[in-house]
C-alpha cells in the first residue's frame, strides 16, 4: 500500500499558481478540479490556528471501492462524541483508467489543534470532494487570538481552512459556514488541513 503524501498534483498546481498574484480563483487547465478561492498564503507564524479544548479524535484508516460515494467522520471521544471533522468523497472521484479498484485513505489528527494529515493510496481524479471542521463544543480561541479580534465572534468569523502547500505556508482556501459552528472548504487531495486565522486583521495595523 502506497500512500500519497503530497497534496494532489492538480490541486497543487492550482494554489501554487495564485501565491504571485495575493489570492482570486482558477481552474487548471485539462483537469476536472472544482475551482479553488485562496484568500491568503501566509507561513504559520502569521496565522491563529484554531485549538481544541480536550482530547482529538484517534488516527483513522478506510478503504472503499473507488466507484462508491463516501463520507469518513471522526469524533471527538466519550462522554460527547461530537464529529471532529467529516471527508466527503463524491461518487466516482477518484475513478481513472489507470487506478486500482480501492482508495485507502489515512487520516492523522494533530494533537491539540483543529487540523490533520490526510494520506491517500489514489489522487482524486474529480472534483467535488469537501472538508468539513465542527466545533460545537470542543471551540477553543488562542487567548493572544481573541485578544486581537477582540472577541470570539470576531475570531470565529475570520476563521478559514487552510492547507499547506509548500511546505512552509498555508492556503487560506475561501470557506463556507453550511451550519452553525462547521467550516468547509474544497478537499484538494492529501496534505495538511487546519483551521486558523489571519494574525493581521484586516482593516488594522
Amino acid at each position: 500500500m502506497r500512500f500519497r503524501d503530497l497534496p494532489a498534483r492538480a490541486a497543487t498546481a492550482t494554489i501554487l499558481a495564485l501565491l504571485g498574484c495575493g489570492g482570486g480563483s482558477a481552474t487548471p487547465s485539462g483537469t476536472d478540479v472544482a475551482p479553488v478561492v485562496v484568500t491568503q498564503v501566509l507561513p504559520p507564524e502569521q496565522l491563529w490556528v484554531l485549538e481544541v479544548a480536550g482530547l482529538a479524535p484517534e488516527d483513522t484508516t478506510v478503504t472503499f471501492p473507488l466507484a462508491e460515494a463516501r463520507t469518513v467522520i471522526l469524533r471527538h471521544g466519550p462522554p460527547d462524541n461530537t464529529v471532529f471533522v467529516e471527508l466527503t468523497f463524491p461518487e466516482s472521484v477518484f475513478v481513472a483508467s489507470d487506478a486500482p479498484d480501492s482508495v485507502t485513505i489515512a487520516v492523522r489528527p494533530r494533537p491539540g489543534i483543529y487540523g490533520l494529515d490526510i494520506a491517500m493510496t489514489v489522487l482524486p481524479a474529480r472534483k467535488g470532494s469537501a472538508i468539513r471542521f465542527k466545533y460545537p463544543v470542543h471551540f477553543s480561541a488562542p487567548v493572544a487570538g481573541l485578544r486581537q479580534y477582540g472577541s470570539a465572534t470576531r475570531f470565529e468569523q475570520a476563521l478559514a481552512v487552510g492547507q499547506l502547500v509548500d511546505g512552509v505556508r498555508y492556503a487560506l482556501l475561501a470557506s463556507t459556514r453550511p451550519a452553525s459552528d462547521n467550516l468547509q472548504a474544497p478537499l484538494l487531495g492529501p496534505g495538511t488541513y487546519l483551521v486558523a486565522a489571519p494574525r493581521e486583521v484586516r482593516g488594522t495595523r
